[in-house]
């Protein structure tokens, strides 16, 4: 008698927060292109404390074997939000390749098959989508390139991709205990995974306008930035001996004092923040037990 191969599970874990429109085309496109996956797919949404009800159009989602949400708390972000997904799953022994990707719709749910196959013959890697193009305002653009740059210049590590993700239950088990969970998803995997990188456009949001702002943009790189702070300290160092050298050589009147003062607070702050990120008992941030909706 001929046996019938088991098809290998996938949990997507999405975080979302007051996106119940957005999620439930997600879920319909999703639904629509993992038809061809010879996977068992289901979905765990972490809702981030959202204030408004739970509103997903429910229509025939044939192809997802199960959809689950659990509640957090209270609002903490989506760093916190996926973090907490993940401790969740590892919790509960799950053998599974897990795939992150945000709720808005400017994941391209048509790459998932692109990141799962890529996956399967690269098991010791987190597979990521690096951004290759952005649907955002120019002003956005521009700020993003200034943090990409900045943050390789303090870290050397260039960091041009978001939460959009896959790996196996092994790299789950090596990042889901990490501190840096709570500053960065993506900062987290650069310092402590080997990364492989898919081009991947990122697309415009489903529904509404974008809750990234300038303030956001600040801390979020600060926080990235922060996860890496030995080795910023290291580049600080040499870059404020170079200003030296340069002041000598060519006779810049510049106040070496002071601005050795502002290095000195920067790592400082960057130290403070990285403190601030201590470890956290994720499941601790639940509401309630897992809520089964498919």
């Amino acid at each position: 008698m001929k046996t019938i191969k088991k098809k290998e599970r996938c949990i997507i874990l999405i975080p979302t927060y007051n996106d119940w429109v957005s999620l439930g085309k997600l879920l319909r496109e999703i639904n629509k292109n993992i038809k061809k996956l010879k996977r068992e797919i289901e979905i765990l949404i972490v809702n981030d404390a959202s204030t408004t009800e739970l509103n997903i159009i429910k229509t025939k989602l044939k192809n997802i074997k199960k959809i689950s949400m659990i509640n957090l708390i209270e609002n903490s972000g989506s760093q916190l939000a996926i973090a907490t997904g993940l401790n969740f799953i590892r919790k509960k022994n799950i053998k599974s390749d897990i795939l992150v990707l945000d709720s808005d719709g400017e994941d391209d749910p048509k790459k998932i098959s692109n990141l799962l196959g890529l996956l399967e013959t690269h098991r010791d890697n987190v597979i990521v989508a690096s951004r290759s193009k952005r649907q955002e305002n120019f002003l956005l653009k521009f700020l993003n390139i200034i943090r990409l740059n900045l943050t390789y210049l303090l870290t050397g590590k260039m960091i041009n991709f978001g939460n959009f993700s896959c790996f196996d239950t092994k790299i789950l088990n090596k990042i889901s205990k990490k501190k840096e969970l709570n500053l960065s998803f993506s900062g987290t995997i650069q310092k402590y995974c080997h990364i492989k990188k898919i081009p991947i456009q990122k697309n415009k949001r489903y529904y509404g306008v974008s809750k990234v702002s300038i303030n956001f943009l600040i801390l979020y790189s600060l926080q990235i930035i922060s996860i890496f702070k030995f080795e910023v300290l290291k580049r600080s160092i040499v870059l404020l001996m170079l200003t030296l050298f340069l002041i000598i050589l060519f006779q810049v009147n510049i106040n070496f004092l002071a601005l050795t003062l502002v290095f000195f607070l920067f790592n400082s702050f960057i130290f403070y923040i990285n403190y601030k990120a201590k470890n956290i008992d994720y499941l601790h941030l639940l509401k309630s037990k897992i809520i089964r909706i498919k």
